[in-house]
């Protein structure tokens, strides 16, 4: 299953967000495979596309991080066509 999720820090956070990061990378849990991450080009948040076998997964790798940031998990599907025909 895939997920987006959007992790949030509080500009007076950045640095600390910044070295943990720079210290000991994403801190991913086993199974999560991530496809993709981007930076809010204004800063204080960060967007990930993963697949998990199950929002536990994500969780867990909130749990690493919550001591410096808020994260929003959200389940998504993928839209292969531009009439959604695959979600009706």
């Amino acid at each position: 299953m895939r997920f987006i999720l959007i992790g949030t820090w509080e500009p007076q956070q950045r640095d600390e967000v910044v070295n943990k990061r720079l210290e000991n990378g994403r801190l991913t849990p086993k199974g999560i495979d991530i496809i993709g991450e981007w930076l809010d080009a204004t800063g204080g948040r960060s967007i990930w596309l993963i697949e998990a076998d199950s929002a536990r997964e994500c969780f867990k790798w909130s749990l690493h991080w919550s001591n410096l940031c808020r994260f929003e998990i959200i389940p998504v599907v993928e839209v292969k066509d531009d009439k959604a025909k695959e979600l009706i």
